[in-house]
C-alpha cells in the first residue's frame, strides 16, 4: 500500500537526477539569466500517484473543507526587500473564450451539480466604505456563469481551500505559493483540485485535478511577498475535458505601476463561509520599501482566510481581465493598513509570473 502523498516527485533540492533532468535544469538556467537573481530558482512537483484530490469529487467533503489560514504555512519568513529600480517594459497576454457548446456539455455530464438551490442571498452584498472599496458578491443570486467570472474557482487541497483563476490555454492556474508550499512544513500541500464557478457545493464543471505546480525557490528560502506566486497544471475532469474547454482563461499581466483599479475576487471564509465568490473593486498602491516596497500591492477588501490566491483583474470585464496579482495575506497595520479592510499581494513582475509561466508551460 503507497502512501497517498509519497509518489507526487518534486525538483529544485538536492536529488539525484537523470540526464534528461540535467538537460532540462540547463536550459531553464539560460532562461533564468534574464531576470533578476531572485527569481532564479523554480520549484516544481509532478503528480505521479496522488490521489488526495480525489476526495473533492464529493460534495460533502467540499462543503466541508476549511478556507487555509494565509498565515498558516508561511512560517516565519525572511525580511521584504524592494523590487530593484529596473525599467521593465509592461507585458500582458490576453484571454481567450470557452468552446462552444461547452456549458450544455457540462449539464450533461454532471446533471446532479446543476440542480438549482434556493436564493438566500437577498441580493447582491456591499460591505466596505465607499471611498476605500467596494464589495458584492458575484455568485449569491445563482450559478454565474458568464466569462470570465466563469474562469474563477475555488482552490480544494490537502491544507485547506483557496482561490484561483484560470491563466493560460495550457489548462494552468494562478494561485499563491502559500497555497502550494508550507514552509513551516518544508512540504508541499497537495491534494489540489479545482473548481471552477464554484457555488455552495456545486461543480457545475466538475472538479480538475493537478497535474504538476511551480513556484520560486526564494517562496521556501525566504518567504516573502513577492515569491508568493504558484501556477498549478491541471489534468482533464471526468468527462475528459480540459478546463480551458468550459472557462476560458484570463490575460496576464506584469511589470505595471503600482496604482492600478483592481477586482479581487475569491472564496473568503469570513463572507459566505466559503462558498460564494465574492469581488472588491479599489485601487492599488505600493507600501513602504521596509515592507516591500513596489514589489507588493496592498488594496481595500475586507476578505480574509479562503481568498488567498484570488486573482486581481485590471480592467474587468470590459475586455481586457488581465491577472495582474493574487491575493496574498497581510502583514501588519503599518505595512498593509487594517486587518479586515485591507490585503495585499505580489506584483506581478517577469521576476516572478514570467519564470514560473516559462517554467510550466503557460
Amino acid at each position: 500500500m503507497c502512501p497517498r502523498n509519497l509518489p507526487a516527485q518534486t525538483t529544485g533540492v538536492s536529488t539525484m537526477q537523470s540526464p534528461t533532468k540535467h538537460l532540462a535544469a540547463a536550459a531553464a538556467l539560460v532562461a533564468a539569466m534574464a531576470v533578476p537573481a531572485y527569481a532564479q530558482g523554480i520549484m516544481s512537483i509532478e503528480n505521479h500517484g496522488d490521489r488526495g484530490a480525489s476526495r473533492w469529487e464529493s460534495r460533502q467533503e467540499r462543503l466541508n473543507a476549511r478556507p487555509l489560514d494565509w498565515n498558516a504555512t508561511r512560517g516565519t519568513p525572511g525580511r521584504e526587500t524592494p523590487e530593484p529600480r529596473i525599467r521593465a517594459n509592461p507585458g500582458q497576454t490576453s484571454g481567450g473564450l470557452p468552446a462552444p457548446g461547452s456549458t450544455r456539455q457540462a449539464r450533461e455530464a454532471f446533471p446532479s451539480e446543476w440542480q438549482s438551490e434556493p436564493d438566500e442571498s437577498g441580493g447582491p452584498i456591499n460591505f466596505g466604505t465607499k471611498d476605500v472599496f467596494t464589495q458584492y458578491c458575484e455568485n449569491c443570486g445563482g450559478l454565474n456563469l458568464n466569462w470570465p467570472q466563469i474562469a474563477i474557482g475555488k482552490l480544494f487541497s490537502d491544507g485547506g481551500t483557496c482561490s484561483a483563476s484560470v491563466v493560460s490555454g495550457q489548462n494552468v492556474i494562478v494561485t499563491a505559493a502559500h497555497c502550494c508550499y508550507d514552509r513551516g512544513k518544508g512540504d508541499w500541500i497537495r491534494g489540489w483540485s479545482f473548481a471552477p464557478a464554484y457555488r455552495d457545493g456545486a461543480t457545475p464543471f466538475g472538479t480538475f485535478p493537478w497535474r504538476s505546480a511551480r513556484i520560486l525557490t526564494r517562496w521556501r528560502t525566504v518567504g516573502d511577498r513577492k515569491s508568493d506566486v504558484c501556477v498549478i497544471k491541471l489534468n482533464n475532469n471526468a468527462s475528459g475535458q480540459p478546463v480551458t474547454y468550459y472557462t476560458g482563461w484570463l490575460g496576464r499581466s506584469w511589470d505595471w505601476g503600482s496604482v492600478q483599479v483592481h477586482h479581487a475576487l475569491g472564496y473568503p471564509g469570513n463572507i459566505g463561509g466559503g462558498n460564494k465568490k465574492e469581488l472588491c473593486v479599489s485601487e492599488s498602491f505600493s507600501p513602504s520599501n521596509a515592507c516591500g516596497g513596489s514589489a507588493v500591492l496592498n488594496t481595500g477588501c475586507s476578505m480574509t482566510y479562503g481568498s488567498s490566491g484570488g486573482p486581481w483583474i485590471r480592467h474587468y470585464r470590459d475586455g481586457g481581465n488581465w491577472v495582474n496579482s493574487v491575493v496574498s495575506g497581510y502583514d501588519n497595520e503599518t505595512c498593509t493598513g487594517t486587518f479586515g479592510s485591507t490585503f495585499n499581494g505580489p506584483r506581478f513582475t517577469s521576476s516572478n509570473i514570467v519564470p514560473l509561466c516559462t517554467a510550466i508551460g503557460c
